[in-house]
């Protein structure tokens, strides 16, 4: 599994943040403080700290018959038989049958990247090398798999932090909690 390791890091600590937040507001609302100011500060908090958490689950897998590319909201799953070239040109890019370009989110490019790149320190290099190196490794059998699979929304445990967030905007909105 390949991940920029200080970006999960960080957005884990974030995500802490935002749940602290959470509970900070919630203990700190007094009894003048009307209920639905609070209910939307809470759950705006929440909603954060799931993209957080889908930010820090972005990250690429190589298995035995191909890549997976774990993004916020999809999974791309490119066999061997399907790979065509990884590029590391403003982020690392897998090329796979008939030109389809896949990027991954976990390995996009930034400044920073392009300078430890000239130092040879880049981890997007460093990834699409292991790529490169996987894929000269494949079996006869995971040749065949030609046909590259996209999931467009694959559920986590972190999305039980969106469900709240359609309730909350539907009762403070409506009245029935006072603003």
């Amino acid at each position: 599994m390949l991940r920029r390791t200080g970006t999960f890091v960080f957005m884990s600590l974030l995500c802490c943040g935002m749940f602290a937040l959470t509970v900070t507001v919630w203990s700190a609302a007094g009894s003048s403080d009307p209920p639905g100011d609070t209910l939307l500060v809470s759950s705006v908090a929440l909603a954060i700290a799931w993209l957080m958490l889908r930010l820090a689950g972005a990250r690429v897998e190589i298995h035995g018959g191909g890549v997976r590319i774990v993004d916020v909201v999809r999974r791309t799953w490119i066999p061997w038989g399907a790979y065509r070239m990884v590029g590391t040109d403003g982020g690392l890019t897998v090329v796979s049958r008939g030109e389809q370009l896949h990027t991954a989110v976990a390995f996009s490019g930034s400044l920073m990247e392009e300078a430890l790149a000239r130092r040879g320190r880049s981890r997007t290099v460093t990834a699409a090398a292991e790529i490169r190196a996987a894929s000269r490794k494949a079996s006869a059998a995971s040749l065949r798999d030609m046909e590259v699979t996209v999931e467009r929304w694959g559920f986590t445990p972190a999305d039980l932090l969106l469900a709240q967030l359609p309730g909350c905007l539907v009762l403070t909105l409506s009245g029935i909690v006072p603003m």
